[in-house]
Formats: structure tokens, C-alpha cells, sequence
């Protein structure tokens, strides 16, 4: 794939919203696990908090160092889709899925 081919995803506000949907999914996640008051508004900050850690340091370990080191780089398909595997196999762990064989 040519790396000066951009994708809707590349732009800042589309990660910021893939972002978003990855903190979105494991907060629920955590929430089916382990409700948080409604009026618990300090332990939904800090839960919120906790996560976005979480997304950003799974995130990060997944991108490869060339992307990291040069923003001007698209990120490929395959950098999404391993994302969107991460995320979603977490939100699986979270609430007590077993992980799928893959035989």
C-alpha cells in the first residue's frame, strides 16, 4: 500500500473518535463487571481515567515505531484492524469471555 495513500482514520478527529470508541467499549465493559453508582461521580472519573491509560498504552504497544516516529505516515489497514481486535478481546476479558480458539 502506498504510504501517501490517506485515510478517513489518519485525520486526528477520526482517531480521536476511534479513540473515544475504544474507551467507550471498555467502560461498559467494566460497568456490566462492576457497576458504578450513578451518583458515584469520583469513582466514574477515575474509572474513565483508568481506562483511557489502558486504551492509550494497548494502543500504543500495537502501533509499530515507524508510525510513532513519523506522524506524516498513514497507518495501514492492518494497524486499525489489530486495534479493533485489542479492544474488543479486551472488552471480552473484562467481562469474563473466554478467549476464541482459533483451530
Amino acid at each position: 500500500m502506498p504510504q501517501d495513500h490517506h485515510h478517513e482514520h489518519d485525520e486526528p478527529s477520526a482517531l480521536q473518535g476511534y479513540f473515544d470508541w475504544q474507551v467507550t467499549t471498555l467502560m461498559l465493559a467494566y460497568d456490566l463487571r462492576n457497576p458504578i453508582d450513578r451518583g458515584d461521580v469520583q469513582g466514574a472519573m477515575q474509572r474513565r481515567k483508568h481506562v483511557e491509560h489502558e486504551v492509550s498504552d494497548m494502543t500504543l504497544a500495537l502501533i509499530p515505531d515507524v508510525y510513532k516516529n513519523d506522524a506524516s505516515l498513514a497507518w495501514p489497514p492492518s494497524i486499525m484492524m489489530a486495534i479493533t481486535r485489542a479492544t474488543v478481546a479486551k472488552a471480552a476479558e473484562i467481562i469474563g469471555i473466554p478467549p476464541a480458539s482459533d483451530a
